[in-house]
């Protein structure tokens, strides 16, 4: 009976194949502007050290403007969240898409002319419109875009392809001049301003703004007419009629103010903006951004020379994108929280363990080995990547409601950005204050108060439409 029911769900979501290839075209625009945003967050470290070197300068603007080099992307993000979740909200999909792309052309190309630390900076800034990107409109776009059968993988190899950009910039730093890297962004953001103009609008943008016969179009031609994504079509025209009639009863700007603290107030909205901070909490904290923005310089504190650090750094970032595909690979057969919660486990007792190995080294209890600590950092990003960063995102795009949607992002994309600024910024304090074994152990701390904390109260959103998700929220359903 189980074998028989599952066979009549696979073939209510059943998509041809040429719908099944609009979903790729689409993700494949989504996937490349992760790998732009990869690259932007791994081109700091290598772009420094070449400027020192062509400038015969020792000092570059001084030690404290490089934490800002690295971190300026995550707090100028904080006003382009709510810019994009803005124009998101009220021009579509597709416009949004097409903003980002032209931002994101502009600031490669900013890096690819540039000649000294400044131009890094003001290129940070401005990448800043393809990173707040990743925190709103990305992940909302894949899941709005894609099946249920497929939307697991295609949420999960986003975050691959981010682990991409960063191991590229790391291999062009490395192997040859910085420059390349602006180069191979500008050819990705002409790619994904290109393929905007082929892809439909998103029906929950059409839905929303009651164009319910383009909303059926565009779901359809996405999704095609199986059972499940005519369900999905029907629940999500009658929740917008829903909301579009309470929002003409707003009428003045008193009242639009008091209407969004009274969904504040409900629990299926701040219930999941809670639980995507917790889960963000739970990627961020583990440590993994943080080792890869500095990865240069933490393996050039823990081996013997420059050479052994960077190629430490690229095998790193090759296990860090191996853990993501093998991630990818196993989301589709298992439950979003295992995905989240077991590799979160594995790579804390990594950190954790390294903490505890560093600290005897520098007690000089145990001899120093670099192959010790490079096995322990690629078992530790093998975890991490294979479940919180893919999964992190992934999670919360399915987690944020139908109902004042872009509201939710936008509030929920803001607190990740401040989040992801402020520890870039303060790591670098973190390491002169406590040594790299101090801020591993804080990171490991910290990632188990999160992990118990998710544990407890995030619930399962595999196979479930929106809808559904957004229904294990309401108080009313669930009584």
């Amino acid at each position: 009976m189980e074998a028989k029911r599952e066979n009549e769900n696979n073939f209510g979501d059943r998509v041809t194949w040429i719908q099944l290839l609009i979903q790729v075209n689409v993700s494949l625009t989504i996937w490349c502007f992760y790998y732009i945003v990869g690259l932007s967050i791994g081109s700091p470290t290598v772009i420094i050290p070449q400027l020192i070197k062509e400038t015969n300068s020792t000092v570059v603007m001084g030690d404290k403007l490089y934490p800002w080099i690295t971190s300026i992307c995550g707090y100028v993000s904080v006003c382009w969240v709510f810019i994009l979740t803005l124009i998101s909200h009220f021009f579509g999909r597709k416009k949004i898409m097409f903003v980002i792309s032209v931002c994101s052309f502009g600031a490669s190309t900013l890096v690819y002319f540039s000649r000294n630390p400044t131009h890094v900076f003001f290129s940070q800034m401005m990448y800043a419109v393809p990173g707040a990107g990743q925190m709103t409109v990305y992940a909302m776009i894949l899941t709005e875009y894609s099946s249920t059968k497929y939307r697991g993988i295609f949420l999960a190899l986003k975050s691959a392809s981010f682990f991409w950009g960063i191991w590229t910039a790391n291999a062009i730093g490395i192997l040859s001049h910085y420059k390349y890297i602006g180069l191979l962004s500008m050819i990705c953001s002409s790619y994904c301003c290109i393929n905007v103009f082929f892809m439909p609008e998103s029906p929950y943008w059409l839905a929303l703004n009651g164009k319910y016969d383009e909303c059926t179009k565009a779901q359809q031609f996405l999704k095609g007419k199986g059972e499940k994504a005519t369900k999905e079509l029907e629940d999500l025209i009658n929740l917008q009629m829903e909301t579009r009639s309470k929002n003409d009863q707003i009428s003045s700007r008193q009242h639009y103010i008091s209407h969004y603290v009274n969904i504040v107030q409900q629990p299926e909205i701040y219930k999941p903006i809670l639980l995507c901070i917790l889960v963000f909490l739970v990627y961020h904290i583990s440590g993994k951004v943080v080792c890869a923005v500095y990865a240069i310089e933490i393996m050039k504190d823990i081996t013997d020379t420059e050479s052994t650090a960077h190629i430490g750094v690229l095998i790193l970032d090759g296990f860090s994108v191996l853990g993501m595909y093998i991630g990818c690979g196993v989301s589709k057969y298992v439950k979003r929280r295992t995905m989240l919660l077991v590799p979160s486990i594995v790579g804390t007792t990594f950190l954790l363990i390294m903490s505890l190995y560093l600290y005897l080294v520098k007690l000089r209890t145990i001899p120093d080995n670099s192959y010790i600590i490079i096995t322990l950092l690629v078992g530790y990003s093998l975890a991490i990547c294979c479940g919180p960063a893919i999964m992190s995102t992934s999670i919360c795009g399915e987690l944020f409601p139908v109902k004042a949607r872009s509201f939710t992002i936008c509030c929920t994309a803001a607190i990740a950005c401040l989040l992801y600024g402020t520890i870039i910024k303060i790591s670098p304090l973190m390491f002169v204050a406590f040594d790299i074994h101090g801020t591993f152990l804080f990171f490991g701390i910290s990632s188990v108060i999160c992990i118990i904390l998710t544990c407890k109260y995030l619930p399962e959103t595999k196979d479930k439409s929106i809808y559904e998700i957004a229904s294990q929220f309401n108080n009313k359903d669930q009584s």
